[in-house]
Order: structure tokens, then C-alpha cells, then sequence
């Protein structure tokens, strides 16, 4: 019984660092989703995602936050290539700089914001998280493009993120992305 518990001493220990760690990301990103939506609120915009590889997850992080529903009527996780061109982002995007570029990131945000019922800002957001697509072959695994649209005003970023799990890298990309809604919306 001895044994056994000093093997699991240790897993609990690592086990309870990354419970707090996630849990200071997670109300950080909480802190910076009030932000965003406090800052859409008092300019009376609506915003709308249009996701790939963050599933939803920047959408579920701002829809987390009171007040939500005064900035926010919509959102589209497009995981595969078919439903991006669905939504509206032209197949010769895609064809031409692949579905992993920055091009294709701002046309999703475009495409988000003509199908949105409601919207002033988009934040379009593809890239191959921990391993390469076999659907696309140029995906490389922790490149992430993702484009805030506000008006005429696109900001396109580029992330490169390693990180042993798929949560770790999504959170780091949301984080980004509400940053730079931020920027975009000052």
C-alpha cells in the first residue's frame, strides 16, 4: 500500500499544480473576456466568431460573461474546409494560400460578419493545433492565423504555440484574440 501511494503522491502533486495553474489561466481569460465585452457594450457593438481549431471556445468565453448577450447574437465553428467555404469564405482563398494563412483568416472573419443576424466586429480564427491535418498537407502543428474585422480595420496575427495539450494551446489562442479585440475596438 506503501508503494502505492507514494506513486501517487507525485501524480496527485502534478495533477493539483496543473488544476491551479489552469485555473489562474482560466480567470485571467475571464478577466479579459469582461474587458471585451464592457468594451463592446460601451460602444454598442455586437461581435461574432467564425472558429476552427478553437471549437467554440472563444465564443463559450465570451458567452461565460454577464452582459453577453447585449454584444453578442451568434457565432460558426467551421472545422472543415466545407463549411468555411459554406459560410462564405471563397474556395479560391483556400485554394490559393491554403485554409492555414492569414488570407483565410480574414475571409472568415468577413464571411462572419455578411451571415452574422448581427455584428460590427468578426474574429476569424484556423490553424492545426497538435498534429498535421491530413486533409490539408500544408498544416504545421501550432501554427494558428487568426484576423479581428472591425469596419475597414483587419489586424491579422500569426501564433506559433507548442504546448503538450490541445487546451493549453486553444486557451493561449483565445487569450490573443481578446487581446487583440481590444486593440481593434479602443
Amino acid at each position: 500500500m506503501g508503494n502505492q501511494q507514494e506513486k501517487i503522491g507525485p501524480i496527485e502533486s502534478d495533477a493539483q499544480e496543473r488544476a491551479l495553474s489552469a485555473g489562474l489561466e482560466i480567470e485571467k481569460k475571464l478577466e479579459l473576456s469582461e474587458r471585451v465585452v464592457s468594451g463592446l457594450r460601451g460602444k454598442g457593438l455586437y461581435i461574432t466568431t467564425i472558429e476552427s481549431c478553437t471549437g467554440g471556445g472563444l465564443a463559450y468565453s465570451i458567452t461565460n460573461t454577464p452582459g453577453a448577450s447585449e454584444v453578442m447574437k451568434d457565432s460558426f465553428v467551421t472545422y472543415s474546409n466545407e463549411a468555411k467555404i459554406a459560410l462564405g469564405v471563397p474556395a479560391e482563398i483556400i485554394d490559393k494560400y491554403t485554409v492555414y494563412s492569414q488570407e483565410t483568416a480574414q475571409a472568415m472573419a468577413a464571411a462572419g460578419l455578411k451571415k452574422s443576424i448581427r455584428a460590427d466586429v468578426a474574429v476569424g480564427i484556423t490553424g492545426s493545433i497538435s498534429r498535421a491535418d491530413p486533409a490539408n498537407e500544408n498544416s504545421v502543428p501550432g501554427v494558428i492565423y487568426f484576423a479581428v474585422k472591425y469596419g475597414d480595420n483587419v489586424v491579422s496575427k500569426e501564433l506559433n504555440i507548442s504546448a503538450d495539450r490541445r487546451f493549453d494551446v486553444q486557451e493561449k489562442i483565445i487569450e490573443e484574440a481578446l487581446l487583440t479585440v481590444l486593440e481593434v475596438i479602443k
